[in-house]
């Protein structure tokens, strides 16, 4: 099984950003170490016609026997992709993961609810992203933002390009 090396990696975070749906990406490499984003580019694939099932179905089973911060969400978005569950009911809102999680780690920002920019809390109104200590690893820290976001109602999508 090939690892994840910084080049795969890159790869990886461009098409789960752009919303690509590149599943060939995740042939033949270990999805654990990449779960969140493994997730989205198969939301992404899934919903442009590409057969990925069996590797959609892997991805959800990883997500509920692992069990970290936006797994749980990221499994309904799935399953709900896959059409094995009932949709989020969670409004799409075009937000980077990763600067929601940033925010999280420096306080004293907020989330515009519109657009999904991250900002200094005094630039902007909006949702006062909390300050909080998060778990260890891009991976993991992408799921507490995303389980943050569920909370506010909202799910993350790909910007349109």
């Amino acid at each position: 099984m090939t690892e994840w090396d910084e080049a795969g990696l890159a790869r990886l975070r461009a098409a789960a950003h752009l919303g690509i749906g590149d599943a060939g990406l995740l042939r033949g490499r270990s999805l654990s170490p990449v779960l969140q984003y493994a997730g989205d580019v198969l939301v992404a694939a899934l919903a442009h016609g590409s057969d990925v099932r069996s590797l959609a179905l892997a991805c959800l089973d990883e997500l509920n026997k692992r069990g970290l911060p936006g797994d749980a969400e990221l499994a309904d978005e799935l399953a709900a992709a896959l059409g094995e569950g009932a949709p989020t009911g969670l409004a799409p809102l075009p937000v980077d993961l990763g600067a929601v999680a940033a925010a999280m780690d420096d306080g004293f920002q907020v989330l515009d609810p519109e657009r999904g920019d991250v900002l200094p809390a005094g630039e902007a109104d909006g949702l006062p992203v909390p300050p909080g200590v998060l778990p260890e690893g891009e991976d993991a820290r992408r799921g507490a933002a995303r389980a943050w976001l569920a909370e506010q109602g909202f799910r993350p999508v790909p910007r349109s390009l």
